[in-house]
């Protein structure tokens, strides 16, 4: 049985016939895909959406359970506190935490002069630019928590982790605003679906 061939409609559906008859399993899995365009987004759903799907209490339940299930199965391992850190690992860590979210958000992971995470933030939801995010709030972070270093995340709603002229301004007004401060913007990791983008790396910010 080779279940890799399944498409997301097929296996949603093919769950939902343990509890519902064909016809209305479905019903139940064209109304979700009206909604979302992939079984993963099923992680992002709550008592509302699920209200659109079907009015079925115990339906509502196992759905939820299927929620909570993908909510599990996304997840990497939590940064730890005193956990030592690479855009690898924080690159890797943020792809899974941020692949699926529909806004662009912005995080920031604070460490110590080890590379030791000291705390990890969402600090801004939306459209992402120079006019929103402000290095002021990003660093106000950072002394809050003494860190020595920093590394920002945002997420690219596209898929695509290719940086915009926004993105590598914003880069370099963190990365100068930081020196002043005395500390260092390690790295700005782009994250597009799966995927994540070191501008390190890329050497696009260079220290």
């Amino acid at each position: 049985m080779n279940l890799k061939n399944l498409t997301d409609k097929s296996v949603l559906s093919e769950l939902l016939e343990f509890l519902l008859d064909k016809q209305l399993a479905d019903q139940v899995v064209e109304r979700y895909f009206a909604q979302t365009d992939a079984l993963a987004q099923l992680q992002y759903f709550g008592v509302t959406d699920l209200n659109k799907l079907t009015a079925d209490a115990k339906l509502q339940y196992y759905l939820l359970l299927l929620c909570e299930f993908a909510k599990r199965y996304a997840l990497k391992p939590p940064l730890e506190l005193g956990q030592i850190c690479s855009s690898k690992v924080i690159g890797e860590y943020m792809s899974a935490k941020l692949a699926m979210r529909k806004q662009e958000v912005l995080w920031g992971v604070y460490l110590d002069t080890k590379n030791q995470v000291l705390a990890q933030e969402e600090i801004f939801v939306g459209t992402l630019n120079e006019a929103t995010v402000h290095p002021r709030e990003i660093l106000k972070l950072a002394l809050k928590y003494s860190a020595a270093r920093f590394i920002v995340v945002h997420n690219h709603p596209s898929g695509q982790v290719t940086p915009s002229p926004n993105d590598i301004a914003l880069t370099r007004r963190l990365q100068a605003c930081g020196e002043l401060l005395g500390i260092a913007l390690l790295d700005h990791i782009i994250v597009g679906g799966h995927t994540y983008l070191s501008m390190r790396e890329e050497k696009i910010l260079i220290r």
